[in-house]
């Protein structure tokens, strides 16, 4: 059973000037270690920052909850072997996604020029 879907678009541009700067507050609240190591292994790293945070904005909108419920670095965007995104639920989000019954989270993440993409699925 489905329980939510979410999508979300980011001019990329829009988080350009935050994330040059690794402890500015918008990147220290966003994503965790393991996502800034993956994402500074990239060739252009501003595309990786942009679409982990359309996904995790597509995560939070398929929870359908108010702003309070969860915050952003407990959604955590990682990839598995083969290069597809894998995502894993922290301290409120995990807590949530179980009395939600949240066992599956599929993810699509792209981007082209200027914008970046994401698309969430959540169900049982």
């Amino acid at each position: 059973m489905i329980i939510g879907i979410g999508t979300d678009i980011l001019n990329i541009h829009n988080i350009e000037n935050a994330v040059m700067d690794l402890n500015d507050p918008f990147v220290t609240k966003t994503y965790t270690q393991k996502e800034l190591e993956l994402i500074l292994s990239r060739p252009v790293p501003l595309n990786s920052f942009a679409t982990r945070f359309a996904g995790k904005e597509a995560v939070f909108k398929a929870f359908s909850v108010h702003g309070d419920a969860l915050r952003l670095h407990e959604i955590e965007i990682l990839e598995n072997e083969n290069g597809q995104p894998v995502v894993y639920f922290h301290g409120n989000a995990k807590k949530l996604a179980g009395e939600k019954g949240i066992k599956t989270v599929l993810i699509s993440l792209s981007y082209d020029t200027d914008y970046a993409i994401a698309y969430v699925l959540l169900s049982e």
